[in-house]
């Protein structure tokens, strides 16, 4: 009888442990996919990073750089709705003139680039400086207008961090 409990307790531990090993190749496989979809989506929209340059600095597309910027301005209040996450592609398809797939792939990288930039509010004053760069005062328009749909549709007022983040776009964009 103990030789048939210790050979239960065996099989029993080896199949426990074959589990583990299984579940921890899925989840490996799930980052790995993870990583390769954020890849794809800087390559499609020709983002290369480049030694010694802010992440930043490296982006070319303005709509990657203005969907970064709203994204980086709606992360200073609370976290956003699910509701807010659909305005925001949406207003991104319509502003920004993208598909849904680019809109969330500028969400994506927009969330990397504000990881980047350790936090919402240095990202903020990053991205409008470049959506300066990259289109000048017509990178505005977009950008409040992204701005406008998503505080439409979240019905909130905009936080103290928020309207100081306005100022400093405005700034960025020479707009008094």
């Amino acid at each position: 009888m103990p030789i048939l409990i210790a050979l239960l307790g065996i099989i029993g531990g080896a199949y426990f442990w074959m589990n583990r090993a299984r579940n921890a190749a899925h989840m490996a496989g799930d980052l790995a996919d993870a990583a390769q979809t954020a890849l794809g989506a800087a390559r499609r929209f020709g983002f290369r990073r480049q030694a010694n340059k802010h992440p930043v600095e490296c982006i070319e597309d303005p709509s990657l750089a203005i969907g970064s910027l709203t994204l980086a301005f709606f992360q200073l209040g609370s976290m956003p709705t699910e509701q807010q996450k659909t305005a925001l592609l949406v207003s991104f398809q319509t502003q920004l003139r993208v598909s849904l797939t680019d809109a969330e792939e500028i969400m994506t990288l927009g969330n990397w680039f504000v990881q980047e930039c350790q936090g919402a509010t240095p990202a903020v004053n990053r991205l409008s400086k470049k959506v300066w760069k990259l289109q000048g005062a017509a990178g505005l328009d977009p950008t409040m207008a992204i701005i406008q749909d998503i505080n439409d549709s979240a019905g909130s007022d905009l936080n103290a961090h928020q309207i100081e983040a306005l100022a400093d776009i405005k700034r960025a964009f020479h707009v008094r």
